[in-house]
């Protein structure tokens, strides 16, 4: 009878998003600090770019912490799947959610 559910891959896809819901949250508050904030005197092309940018770097940030944490993972411990392709499902909306003024500058540009 085949298996359905294997519990030592959801261990490791529950230590994966532990990790990652960590970094997300670190990580999106210090892009939300480092980016510029919401300015109504600039023109909507220029906060829109500057939504694009930032989007474009939570992917990219996305990209690069689920790299790294699954290196770490794979040289410490001996995981015979990819549990990270799962967990990863955590880590981009936690950095979304951090971003105050980003989530401003869409409302603002899509909203008036």
């Amino acid at each position: 009878m085949n298996k359905i559910i294997y519990w030592n891959y959801a261990l490791w896809i529950f230590l994966y998003s532990i990790v990652f819901l960590t970094l997300g949250v670190s990580f999106g508050k210090i892009l939300d600090n480092i980016m510029p904030k919401l300015d109504k005197n600039k023109s909507k092309i220029v906060i829109l770019m500057e939504v694009y940018l930032q989007i474009g770097l939570i992917s990219v940030i996305t990209y690069i912490l689920r790299e790294i944490v699954h290196y770490i993972f794979n040289i410490t411990f001996s995981i015979e799947k990819k549990p990270d392709k799962f967990a990863v499902l955590i880590l981009s909306p936690t950095l979304f959610s951090q971003q105050s003024e980003l989530i401003k500058k869409i409302n603002y540009i899509w909203n008036s």
